[in-house]
């Protein structure tokens, strides 16, 4: 019997530092209240502060909430729209100067319109500053993801800042950043506190409380402080967005590229001919269609010839472990401004070489084709000429001067040509001539589309053909632009290949070109690599299909490295034979290259197409039968009505038979995953039927649903291809895409200005359309004037600024749209325009006029669409008026109201109403006079009664619609584009008096004045009459009363002189009392201020004591200190 095994038992520390530790926690949890022992236990005191803070908690949980949108940003986002706006002369170009220079770690001198540059592993920026123009801060605020408004502090908000928030706030307000600058201009801390503390209460009113406001405290050596803008930076790279629903919507670009490619012939014959223009930038918003219509901003509306996606130009780097960019990965974007060496034109590309360096120094290598090129000094058929190719060590070289065969000429053309198609279906196109190298800047050197250098029968060996060549070239130029990334771009064009082709044929002069072409090494090692590739690429369809019949020898392993120099291979004369014929015509010029070819040399691949030959193991006959008891489950028994015959289908055990078959399948999962499978079911069920989520259910599930959408939107097409995705989903947002569109105007191309920002904005199916626009319209309440109907007006809606002549109504308590000569003050109205159609919800912001030169607030109304229709129900308000020729009782004849009797007929039953307030009826139409008619009232009116009747006219809206062109105009006039002109401006410019009719003026009313008869009470009336209303009216005399003459006797003339007397001493006595008392007065305030200035004085002998003795406390108290410290 085995014995029990005793354990030890745990023995609990009693000394030590974790014992006293221990000890001295439980002594003081033993001294701390009930309330610290247990704080939740007293949380709720009292009532009403639990309700107010759950209340509170609440409304806070509830500000977060938003809309759950489906996030549609792609995995690789475009990069951030940054705009800087501000008036002018606020530091908008050196604060993009200083951001640029912070993310490139390069100063530029000049920017011209949009440069992208790279903030962060997963983000990049683009740069554009927006100039004072209504026209660009519209564009700008339609497509801006961050806007940093600079404020000059010394002057305050100005005019542009307040028209640049309204615009805004119409069209989806993006994020806004505010900057103070010129803060070194304040020489008091305390001033310039203030100033800070206003102009960031008036920021935080304009937009939310708590905005961003940054200060930039002043500027060195022409730059803001390099921490204030690494601060600056840091809260943009961290910046998140809320998707805006017009761009979340609608696919757009911001164009940072451009370029004519419009026939040289055709300008030469037409200068002014209509334009091929290739527009180039990042798709942002929804996907893009090659069939999408677009409209450009101050140009119009234009369809799509063609749309490719070209390699990025800026792309983020693959970086997993890395937490920081090199300066070597931080790459800079910018064709208008030439950064990187390149700047583009209108026909031609310049590439800038810094003066300074050396096309000869060995210790940092240049770019040796743009070295070599500049450095040339002879021409190309003089180097072709005096170049030879030297194949064997011993052998004579081979000159250019050699005959050359024009059969082989066309084939390598027609090679070369299918090669750069092939690139061309990465995105790139013949138009793209020498427009994506970077070079470094400052020795320009024009570079045009030069023709393709023909390859010499000499410089190919008879043992090989043309495409190997052509193969080996490539794997030249593939090797070269992977060893140059970072100085030129991915999408060279088929005249650069060709051009580079041409060169690396040609062998320069050693003694000229020494040391200039070491992209040349290695040609013999490249071709056997690319040799050895070309062979294991070549597939056998017999043993991929059937199988492999016998294995390759050792032998013939070991043959394939019998090459003489490395290069050629021994081959006897039928093999070459059979060589030279597969060699013939080698290269298909009609055929597709696909991407990606299926790898049929994988087993999986194999097994699926196996079954599909005679070969395979599958018997059709058997699947027949599957398909055939499938259908016996579905539709069961069945009789044929043509032969009678039944047919029956499974009985339910065999349909179990086979259930049983399917559950087979999950034997294999063991029995732990099985039993946790069904404890997961049963847990699901019971929180659905128990578990009360609260009131946040519904939006937690509505989020989710968005989120798990997003997803699938993401993760849907991942795994194809480009060229095939962009078939299924269109053109996805942060593609580089080249857009071509024809027949554009030649002004764009001729006044095209950088500063002005070209925006392609795609438009759906819906806003082709023109029709009648309803919108909700109010008068903005900084502009000056009201607008009155059918005047024009300028409106922004969605991408389109157009001219148009709306109608201003408000709607009554019954519907009717009655018109509105002039907008409301303070008060929303209705408006109705020609226009294109847009959705429900689209901002609308109206402008007067274009042109900058009026001081004023320059935004007229805003405003929000309501509806679109192709008919207009406004009516207006007339009222016709008409006098009565015959009364009645209750009746009357009415004529001067209708012309005609058919005038009549149609207003039969229409109310009618008099001035005086007496409703009555249209009821007959009367033979003469012609117009007239029989009208009864509700009480007897009289012949001075003027009678009217209400109707309402139907207006007719004119249709106008003129698309805003200021693209189109010279930069000197692009600020001042005007359309059609109000009937005030043209009186004015014409010096046209206004119109005068006479019935417009007021009249002076002359009435004659009737005779009033006396009013007389019959006689029975006043005998019945009380006292008080009978009539006291006493005649007037006839003589007036005669006043008599009263003469005083003696006695009482003298009583009136003595009173005479007394009256005059008492006003005397009086007078001298009031100037003793104003004496007095002055004497005692001379005495009260005598007083005052002693007690001042005798106040500041008691301060100065204080102060003497306050002063040897301290000088005390400072000895003391300084003895302790000694």
């Amino acid at each position: 019997m085995e014995l029990d095994e005793v354990k030890k038992k745990h023995h609990k520390r009693q000394s030590g530092l974790k014992a006293e530790k221990k000890k001295a926690k439980l002594k003081l949890e033993d001294n701390r209240s009930a309330q610290q022992k247990n704080p939740k236990a007293f949380i709720v005191q009292s009532a009403r502060k639990a309700h107010k803070a759950v209340q509170r908690a609440e409304d806070i949980k509830a500000k977060r909430h938003h809309i759950p949108i489906v996030d549609r940003t792609p995995i690789d986002a475009p990069p951030i729209i940054v705009a800087i706006v501000g008036p002018p002369k606020v530091g908008k170009t050196t604060l993009l100067k200083c951001i640029a220079k912070k993310y490139c770690h390069q100063k530029l001198s000049t920017i011209h319109g949009p440069i992208t540059v790279l903030a962060g592993k997963q983000r990049r920026l683009t740069l554009i500053e927006c100039n004072s123009d209504i026209n660009c801060m519209i564009d700008i605020a339609k497509v801006a993801d961050l806007v940093l408004l600079l404020v000059d502090a010394s002057f305050g908000f100005e005019m542009e800042i307040f028209e640049f928030l309204n615009i805004c706030q119409v069209h989806g307000f993006p994020r806004v950043m505010g900057v103070l600058t010129h803060l070194d201009t304040f020489r008091d801390g305390k001033q310039m506190k203030k100033i800070k503390k206003r102009l960031k209460t008036r920021f935080w009113t304009e937009i939310y409380q708590g905005a961003k406001l940054f200060y930039l405290s002043g500027v060195v050596n022409e730059e803001y402080q390099s921490q204030e803008v690494h601060n600056l930076c840091r809260f943009i790279s961290i910046m998140k967005f809320r998707p805006l629903q017009w761009k979340i919507s609608h696919p757009y670009l911001l164009v940072d590229r451009l370029e004519d490619i419009t026939n040289r012939e055709s300008l030469r014959v037409n200068p002014k001919c209509d334009r091929n223009v290739s527009l180039y930038g990042y798709l942002r918003g929804t996907p893009m269609k090659n069939t999408t219509k677009v409209h450009i901003p101050g140009c119009g509306d234009y369809s799509v010839d063609d749309v490719q996606f070209l390699p990025d130009p800026c792309p983020t780097p693959d970086i997993s472990k890395k937490r920081t960019l090199n300066v070597k990965e931080r790459p800079i974007y910018a064709p208008m401004s030439g950064v990187g060496g390149i700047i583009y034109d209108k026909d031609a590309v310049y590439i800038d070489m810094d003066q300074n360096d050396d096309a000869n120094k060995t210790d940092e290598q240049p770019n040796t084709l743009l070295s070599s090129l500049m450095s040339v000094q002879n021409t190309v058929d003089k180097k072709m000429s005096a170049s030879h190719f030297t194949m064997f060590t011993n052998a004579e070289p081979i000159q250019s001067l050699d005959p050359i065969d024009e059969n082989e000429l066309s084939d390598d053309d027609d090679n070369g040509e299918e090669e750069n198609g092939e690139k061309a279906s990465a995105g790139n196109s013949e138009e793209d001539t020498d427009s994506e190298t970077e070079e470094p800047a400052a020795k320009k050197a024009k570079i045009t589309k030069s023709a393709k250098v023909p390859r010499e029968a000499g410089a190919v060996p008879s043992g090989s053909s043309s495409s190997d060549e052509e193969d080996e070239a490539e794997d030249d130029e593939e090797s070269d632009d992977d060893d140059d990334d970072d100085e030129e771009s991915d999408d060279d064009d088929d005249d650069d290949n060709s051009q580079e082709r041409g060169v690396e044929e040609l062998s320069f002069d050693d003694s000229q070109e020494k040391g200039h072409l070491h992209w040349k090494s290695d040609l013999l090692k490249k071709a056997s690599i690319s040799f050895k590739q070309r062979q294991s690429e070549k597939k056998n369809f017999r043993k991929l299909i059937y199988g492999d019949d016998e294995e390759e020898s050792p032998e013939d392993e070991n043959s394939d490295e019998e090459k003489i120099g490395g290069l050629f291979k021994l081959i006897n004369k039928k093999t070459a034979e059979n060589q030279s014929r597969k060699n013939c015509h080698n290269t298909d010029s009609s055929k597709l290259v696909a991407d990606k070819l299926q790898d049929w040399s994988l087993n999986e691949v194999r097994d699926q197409i196996r079954d599909c030959f005679i070969t395979g193991k599958k018997n059709f006959g058997d699947a027949a039968a599957t398909l055939l008891e499938a259908d016996d489950e579905i539709f069961g028994d069945f009789e044929d009505l043509e032969t009678g015959e039944t047919y029956k289908g499974k009985t339910e055990n065999e349909a179990d038979k086979n259930d049983d078959a399917n559950e087979d399948e999950d034997d294999s999962k063991t029995s732990e995953e099985k039993r946790m499978e069904n404890k997961l079911k049963l847990k699901e069920m019971f929180d659905k039927s128990y578990d009360n989520k609260g009131d946040d259910e519904f939006y937690e599930t509505w989020k989710s649903e968005a989120e798990s959408q997003a997803k699938l939107n993401k993760e849907e097409f991942t795994n194809l291809p480009d060229d095939v995705r962009v078939q299924y989903e269109g053109y996805r947002p942060g593609m580089y895409l080249r857009i071509e569109i024809k027949n554009m105007p030649c002004e764009f191309i001729q006044h095209f200005d950088p500063s002005y920002p070209i925006v392609i904005g795609g438009i759906q199916n819906i806003e082709e359309n023109i029709g009648f626009v309803r919108a909700r319209f109010k008068k903005h309440r900084w502009y000056k004037k009201i607008l009155k109907s059918r005047n024009p007006v300028i409106m922004s809606v969605g991408w389109r600024r157009f001219q148009t002549l709306p109608a201003y109504y408000i709607q009554d308590h019954n519907y009717r749209n009655r018109l509105l000569k002039y907008t409301p003050e303070h008060l929303h109205c209705n408006t109705m325009f020609w226009g294109p159609i847009v959705p429900q919800g689209t901002g609308i912001l109206a402008i007067e006029t274009l042109d900058n030169s009026s001081p004023g607030f320059c935004i007229a109304a805003t405003g929000v669409v309501l509806e679109a229709d192709k008919s207009n129900e406004i009516v207006k308000k007339l009222k016709l008026t008409g006098a009565p020729y015959k009364i009645f009782q209750k009746s009357a004849f009415i004529k001067d109201m209708f012309n005609t009797p058919l005038e009549v007929a149609k207003f039969t039953g229409a109310c009618l109403r008099t001035v005086s307030g007496v409703r009555g009826q249209i009821k007959k139409a009367v033979k003469n006079p012609p117009g007239a008619f029989r009208a009864t009232f509700e009480d007897k009116i009289v012949m001075s009664d003027i009678v009217f009747v209400r109707t309402w006219y139907p207006v007719d809206l004119p249709r106008f619609y003129n698309t805003v062109t200021s693209l189109l105009l010279s930069p000197s006039e692009k600020m001042s584009w005007r359309g059609m002109r109000t009937v005030g401006q043209i009186r004015k410019e014409e010096n046209v008096p206004v119109p005068h009719n006479s019935d417009s003026f007021y009249k002076k009313v002359e009435r004659k004045e009737k005779p009033m008869k006396p009013f007389k009470i019959p006689q029975d009336l006043k005998q019945a009459l009380p006292f008080k209303s009978t009539e006291k009216n006493i005649a007037p005399r006839k003589v007036p009363y005669k006043r008599v003459a009263v003469v005083k006797d003696p006695k009482e003339a003298k009583v009136a002189k003595l009173m005479k007397m007394f009256r005059e001493l008492h006003k005397h006595k009086e007078r001298e009392e009031r100037m003793k008392m104003r004496e007095r007065v002055d004497k005692h305030r001379a005495v009260l201020a005598k007083e005052e200035e002693k007690k001042v004085q005798r106040l500041k002998d008691i301060k100065k004591v204080v102060y003497r003795r306050l002063g040897k406390m301290e000088k005390q108290k400072e000895a003391l200190e300084e003895k302790k410290m000694n």
